[in-house]
């Protein structure tokens, strides 16, 4: 079972794997950013996230058309497969 660290709030998530990390960091309590409700296409959920992994080429377009930096993943994007470190500006 892969844990999520956020270290801005002390906190270590126990999440399953294949989650999708937006819903895990929902359900632990912490608020995301989202006006389109998980779609992928408004960027306000970005996280910085260590190990980054692979981008979707949704993903790929939207950081792109908002204008977000490469060290940005959309959580609503990302599924769990192993431990992660999330940080956000907004918490």
């Amino acid at each position: 079972m892969p844990t999520l660290k956020i270290p801005q709030k002390k906190l270590e998530l126990n999440v399953e794997s294949g989650k999708n990390l937006m819903d895990a960091l929902i359900e632990g309590g912490l608020p995301v950013a989202s006006s389109c409700l998980g779609e992928g296409i408004c960027s306000k959920c970005a996280v910085k996230m260590t190990p980054q992994g692979t981008r979707t080429e949704l993903e790929i377009r939207t950081m792109e058309r908002n204008k977000q930096p490469d060290t940005m993943r959309l959580c609503c994007q990302v599924f769990v497969e192993h431990d992660l470190i999330v940080e956000t500006t907004y918490w």
